[in-house]
């Protein structure tokens, strides 16, 4: 039963990462974490922990609990988000990070 749930969540990741047109290399360099991995989460491999959902979820533009419904994923309407993302990808990693910190910082600041 285990395997089915993550098989289950593994599609719904990948829903959803298509859904805000996303490569699985982009959600990766946004989440900090090797394509590989992200493969993984999608292919029901490995099951991702609540915090990496949350972290996912955040990227996605989604909450945590839309990895687990059946409604379909709506289609990403923000063509300047997916090109932040695409070019996230041409940074290294330690970049990515600083990056990723600073779009949390004016999240935070926007939200005062």
């Amino acid at each position: 039963m285990g395997d089915l749930v993550g098989i289950e969540l593994g599609r719904r990741i990948k829903e959803l990462r298509e859904a805000a047109q996303l490569t699985q290399a982009n959600l990766a360099a946004l989440s900090l974490k090797s394509v590989e991995t992200i493969s993984n989460f999608e292919r029901g491999k490995t099951v991702p922990s609540v915090a990496t959902l949350h972290e996912l979820a955040r990227h996605l533009g989604c909450a945590v609990a839309d990895f687990f419904s059946t409604t379909p994923a709506p289609p990403a309407s923000d063509p300047l988000i997916k090109a932040i993302a695409n070019k996230s990808g041409l940074l290294g990693e330690h970049d990515r990070a600083l990056l990723a910190g600073f779009v949390d910082l004016l999240i935070s600041n926007s939200r005062r």
